[in-house]
């Protein structure tokens, strides 16, 4: 039941793994068909080289298996072409990725840099504004001081009125003097309230603004990730400035992509391929008595040989062909089955068992089969 759960957990991991590398291939694959599209003067040179780039990319994550294959079939050529392949495919993808990357940042940073700006500039005219509020302090209200001024102007002055002799204080006269000063003081409160009133107006304006741009801007800085990183270095004692920094940035973004779309597939594969090993293993294991009994044995009337001494010769020849020896007990059960198969006597003294009519040749020396026997 173990097995069974753990079998199927590793299936699932290395199914996810896949996924996730196909994901990453394709979004390699995209990267280099956009900027190799970008590229091309055409339409059509444009598909034919982003398409050539997308494939490319597809076969970059294809290599990594290929040169394994060859490396085990001892294919040296194989190995250093798909090797070299394999340098050219990445180093494209890895500009493709790079060049995009530097290209998001960029605007990403024009953003940011417009929005900073926009937020100081609403920011600044606050203050202004507001400082000039602070200058004006509290003033009366239009309707109350324009009421005041019409008062004046209906001040009785002989048979007329003051308004009507001095044109509401536009012309000179003595009689109306005192009252247009009157006036006059009004008319300056009067525009100082007006102002007061507009600023006001500026200011609930402005505040929305504000209010509206939210977060926008609010780190006052291009790329908060670069200063952040650059003070990061700066405090670990490294000399890097922003511009080291954003070229590291982008170098780390490429390799992202590039070696996980290149090498994502093989390695999230290995739990499977080492599956398959040892199942290849496991069944060479399972032939190794028969295929020693083939190569090492031969009938000889009269000569027998004990199971300890045929273990020992078996366990050398697996160790010269670089395969695993099963333990003594599986051994000699199977040296049993297969002397039953072949019509070969066994028999035992006390707990040892001996084979009847068999010899050993010399390593290397071909032998006889059941038949010979």
């Amino acid at each position: 039941m173990k097995r069974r759960l753990s079998s199927a957990l590793t299936h699932l991991v290395v199914l996810s793994g896949i996924l996730v590398s196909l994901g990453l291939i394709a979004v390699s694959a995209t990267l280099n068909f956009r900027m190799a599209y970008r590229m091309s003067d055409s339409e059509l040179d444009g598909l034919i080289f982003g398409s050539g780039a997308a494939l490319a990319d597809g076969l970059k994550a294809m290599l990594a298996f290929f040169i394994f294959w060859a490396w085990r079939q001892r294919e040296w050529l194989a190995v250093t072409a798909g090797s070299l392949l394999f340098v050219v495919c990445t180093g494209y993808s890895l500009t493709a990725g790079i060049g995009y990357a530097a290209q998001l940042r960029a605007h990403s940073e024009a953003v940011r840099t417009d929005a900073a700006e926009t937020r100081s500039a609403v920011t600044a005219e606050i203050e202004r504004l507001e400082a000039r509020q602070q200058e004006l302090g509290v003033q009366r209200g239009t309707a109350e001081i324009s009421a005041d001024l019409e008062t004046i102007y209906a001040r009785v002055l002989g048979k007329t009125t003051v308004g009507k002799y001095s044109e509401n204080c536009t012309t000179g006269g003595n009689w109306s003097r005192h009252s247009c000063a009157e006036a006059a003081a009004l008319r300056l409160e009067l525009t100082r309230a007006e102002e007061a009133e507009q600023i006001a107006q500026q200011l609930a304006e402005t505040r929305a603004e504000l209010k509206s741009l939210g977060a926008i801007g609010a780190e006052g800085r291009s790329d908060p990730q670069l200063a952040a990183l650059s003070g990061i270095a700066m405090t670990s004692g490294l000399n890097a400035n922003q511009a080291g920094v954003r070229l590291a940035l982008l170098l780390l973004v490429g390799c992202l992509f590039e070696l996980g779309s290149g090498l994502g597939l093989y390695v999230a594969t290995v739990p499977w391929r080492k599956r398959h090993d040892r199942r290849r293993k496991t069944w060479r294991e399972v032939g190794d008595v028969e295929e020693f009994a083939v190569e090492r044995l031969v009938p000889r009337r009269g000569v027998g040989l004990t199971g300890a001494a045929l273990f020992g010769e078996y366990a050398k020849w697996t160790a010269s062909i670089g395969a695993d020896a099963l333990s003594e007990p599986e051994f000699r059960d199977r040296l049993v089955r297969l002397a039953q198969d072949c019509g070969l006597p066994t028999r035992y003294e006390r707990t040892q068992l001996i084979l009847q009519n068999v010899g050993l040749t010399k390593a290397g020396t071909a032998a006889t089969d059941c038949a010979g026997a």
